[in-house]
């Protein structure tokens, strides 16, 4: 075994063994400073690039001057914009705030819904006369095949994988249906002056039996168009509601699965474009992910919260705060979807009166969970166990889709995308 009798002959040996060894190894203690800045400006000389090395041998001035360097603050940038929700905050108040976003699931569904927007349901669970008359009329060649064609491209041929993540399934499929109803545009040309938003940001806010609901989020995918929805309801059925009463949960409180929050902006309402914008009017709401029976009626709620939001914005944006009567009522749409059930939402805003639940009434229209074919593979849940855990969270299922090169629509419901190509050309057909 050889000895080092020194540790300047030690640090001499290991330099010419590992020319390539890292500075901080050097720095050990019995080293002189002299044999460490060797060692540092050795690694420096073998991390310059070739152009550096090239322009200090022959004497040249660099290119490009380097910018200075600039120190960052001693704080992540993850928490250098934190929002103080304390009451030294300008925005905050004494008085709670009900908020509802994309991840709330109202525990009673479409009726809690309904009362917090001072909703009457309308249709029986049909749609609206106008939109019928539509499915009835409307017509493109080779329905059937094309239908199917469009559900056999999203779930055999999207990805080579053996499973389908339902959320992209669905997302899929809407694309895949809107491109179908795309092809009457020669026959309608009003289809050309509309745009679509993915992940667009809509907030509303207004005030409920002295409560405070403000409905902020991303729901999904909104397609706007110049012009507004026409009323789906007469004068004389709008007077009708004022007789209508709204179901109540006592003793629960209908804001009982809304968030909290003391921090907030009074009458904040944005529709998720600035103005200037030359498709400003909410025309229908496209909402797809990943649910299942149990949960359609939750899924529905958000839709009909989200889709009133996008008509109370505009409506106070155009008559500002004030409560009044509308003389003209705000009409959306929502087609909620996880690629196989569908449900069509419509609501026609009749009145911004609605802290008291006296008077009239906004409407709904539900016609909801119509499959548009049987799934033959139902929808797989996926476990992924975490390290160490036995038990499984529930954050780590999600539901997929079988993807099967022999997959069959079986009872294809072409009436269903009867209804999808009826909201979609609804206010283009005269």
């Amino acid at each position: 075994m050889a000895l080092f009798h020194t540790t300047h002959q030690a640090a001499t040996i290991l330099t010419r063994c590992l020319p390539a060894v890292s500075s901080q190894l050097l720095f050990h203690r019995g080293y002189r400073p002299e044999v460490l800045k060797r060692g540092i400006e050795k690694n420096k000389q073998k991390k310059k690039p070739l152009h550096r090395v090239v322009e200090e041998m022959l004497g040249l001035e660099p290119a490009i001057e380097q910018p200075p360097r600039v120190e960052l603050p001693n704080n992540h940038p993850q928490y250098s914009n934190r929002v103080d929700f304390g009451p030294e905050n300008p925005h905050y108040h004494d008085d709670v705030a009900y908020l509802f976003t994309h991840d709330v699931s109202l525990q009673e569904g479409v009726k809690q819904a309904l009362w917090l927007t001072k909703s009457k349901l309308m249709g029986n669970g049909q749609m609206p006369n106008q939109i019928q008359d539509l499915t009835t009329s409307l017509e493109i060649p080779d329905m059937d095949e094309k239908v199917e064609q469009s559900i056999r491209q999203c779930r055999q041929y999207d990805t080579v994988n053996k499973f389908i993540s339902m959320k992209r399934y669905s997302f899929t499929t809407t694309m895949a249906l809107i491109r179908l109803c795309s092809l009457l545009g020669p026959q309608y040309s009003d289809i050309l002056s509309r745009a679509q938003a993915p992940n667009y940001y809509v907030s509303a806010s207004w005030t409920r039996e002295n409560n405070v609901i403000q409905v902020r989020g991303r729901p999904g995918m909104l397609m706007t168009s110049k012009n507004p929805l026409q009323p789906l309801a007469g004068l004389d059925e709008i007077q009708q509601t004022s007789d209508h009463t709204l179901e109540t949960f006592y003793p629960l409180a209908p804001t009982i699965d809304l968030r909290t929050c003391y921090v907030y902006k009074d009458n904040y309402n944005f529709p998720g474009f600035h103005d200037g914008y030359p498709f400003p009017h909410a025309h229908t709401l496209f909402m797809y992910g990943e649910y299942d029976e149990r949960q359609a009626e939750k899924i529905n709620a958000r839709g009909i919260m989200f889709a009133f939001a996008n008509a109370l914005c505009r409506a106070k944006l155009q008559y500002g705060t004030e409560e009044m009567d509308l003389p003209t009522p705000f009409v959306t749409q929502c087609v909620v979807t996880n690629g196989v059930n569908f449900s069509y939402i419509h609501v026609q805003l009749n009145t911004l009166q609605l802290d008291s639940s006296d008077g009239l009434k906004n409407m709904v229209w539900l016609d909801a969970d119509s499959a548009l074919y049987q799934d033959m593979y139902p929808p797989l849940l996926k476990i992924r166990r975490t390290k160490g855990n036995r038990k499984t969270d529930r954050r780590y299922i999600r539901p997929l889709v079988r993807r099967d090169p022999e997959l069959g629509c079986r009872e294809l419901d072409v009436d269903v995308f009867r209804k999808f190509l009826a909201c979609y050309l609804n206010g283009a057909v005269n």
